[in-house]
């Protein structure tokens, strides 16, 4: 089994790294004043215990990106006070706030920013920028998998594109890569590269 390890991103933010035995994403760690808040929640049996550490007396606050288990797999075994989520990972946990729209909390000097984002990697899926300088994107920047073909739904693209433009943080930060932080020029060059390669009538875009 992999070794989770602890990194810091600033005296307010850390995160548990992501492993590939057990499959686990990146669980982000952000210390407020009234609660700790976590990004997802990772599928590793280690992780609980490394939670509390971080805990220190607070509430724990969790946002889930998507519904995919190595992003969520965690959860029973961590006590949260409260659950941010799209609507799909709702069918999911059945329990907690379904984000619609833009959601802006102040926790101490954690100013966070939860708000829905379009992709084709899954429905639904969620995404949290703190104090607008780093924006955790989960896996929602990836593409779909259907059939064996790595495929954007064209139309999505464009509309997450859109939501991202307006983003203030300028540090992307995306599950499993190494390394996690990617300059936001860099990624909407990327998706901007992708979305040039679609053809007229045509749903998707396959890479």
């Amino acid at each position: 089994m992999d070794e989770c390890n602890i990194i810091r991103l600033n005296n307010l933010i850390s995160y548990i790294s992501p492993t590939e035995n057990p499959l686990s994403a990146n669980v982000v760690m952000i210390q407020g004043k009234e609660a700790l808040w976590l990004y997802d929640v990772g599928n590793h049996p280690d992780i609980p215990q490394v939670i509390e550490q971080f805990r220190e007396g607070r509430n724990v606050n969790v946002i889930l990106s998507h519904f995919h288990e190595d992003h969520t797999g965690g959860l029973p075994d961590i006590a949260c006070n409260e659950i941010y989520q799209g609507k799909y990972t709702y069918r999911h946990t059945e329990k907690g706030v379904i984000v619609q729209e833009d959601i802006y909390i102040q926790d101490g000097d954690v100013s966070l920013h939860i708000f829905p984002l379009p992709s084709s990697h899954a429905k639904g899926c969620v995404a949290l920028e703190v104090n607008e300088e780093w924006c955790f994107l989960g896996d929602a920047l990836y593409a779909m998998q259907k059939c064996g073909h790595n495929l954007y739904n064209a139309s999505i693209l464009k509309e997450e594109i859109n939501v991202l433009q307006n983003i203030k943080a300028e540090k992307f930060m995306l599950s499993h890569r190494t390394p996690f932080e990617k300059p936001k020029g860099i990624i909407m060059r990327w998706l901007g590269e992708i979305y040039d390669r679609r053809v007229k009538g045509e749903v998707y875009i396959e890479i």
